[in-house]
């Protein structure tokens, strides 16, 4: 139920129906100013890595969250990603093909929002971050890396060997790696896109339900914690 701009009393019906709702996209009415996510009418087409690059980024994101997770009975809705693989790495190419314009805005915040800002956090560090982070280098190296050692160890590149070779690749980067001490392209890759796995994943739907996550819930009282109550004294 969408609503014209304007201001209105709370509504118990019209919260009730949306937090109910159990599809991916609301039906937006022309000329709503709410910008809602809308259904795909094409295939996914990434603006961060050409489509070679995309392919080994999906099966990573594969890879990471696991294989069980293509037994998953939920149908995708018309015009959603068609797994949540597709959805992960969907969120990975969101955040590398954003990130140049969010290091423009933050290194031209004004000094007094700067300083608000690091206040905020208790010290710079987060702030500089956000103004130097390059994940889209991040990737690029990181690929190039995953490419070149799947040629050396193997001959082909890393989309044609078979999954366990893939698998001993991964395990090569990953946090099980022999030697922590070191780091090159493909461990910062690996880093960055189990961050962003588990972030994408636990912000996405399904795995929201496995969080069995309340937050999104409406109640009309509020629900106990299930423990005796305490003595205030």
């Amino acid at each position: 139920m969408i609503l014209p701009p304007g201001l209105y009393r709370p509504s118990l019906d019209h919260l009730t129906d949306a937090l109910s709702s159990d599809g991916p996209f609301v039906s937006a009415q022309p000329g709503a100013r709410t910008e809602y996510v809308r259904p795909r009418s094409g295939p996914f087409v990434p603006q961060a890595f050409a489509p070679n690059e995309y392919a080994v980024v999906r099966r990573l994101v594969e890879i990471i969250l696991g294989e069980d997770l293509k037994n998953s009975s939920a149908k995708p809705a018309v015009g959603a990603p068609a797994s949540i693989y597709d959805e992960v790495a969907g969120w990975i190419d969101l955040v590398v093909s954003s990130a140049p314009a969010v290091r423009k805005l933050a290194r031209n915040l004004p000094a007094d929002q700067r300083s608000l800002a690091v206040a905020y956090f208790g010290n710079e560090e987060p702030v500089l971050q956000v103004e130097t982070f390059e994940p889209e280098r991040i990737c690029r190296d990181g690929l190039a890396w995953l490419g070149e050692e799947s040629r050396r160890r193997f001959a082909k590149g890393f989309l044609d060997v078979d999954a366990s070779s893939q698998t001993e690749l991964v395990q090569a980067i990953s946090d099980a790696r022999a030697d922590r001490s070191t780091t090159h392209g493909g461990t910062r890759l690996f880093d960055f896109l189990k961050e962003e796995t588990v972030r994408g994943f636990y912000t996405s739907r399904q795995g929201l339900k496995e969080l069995d996550y309340k937050g999104n819930s409406f109640y009309g009282q509020s629900p106990s914690c299930g423990l005796p109550a305490s003595d205030p004294e």
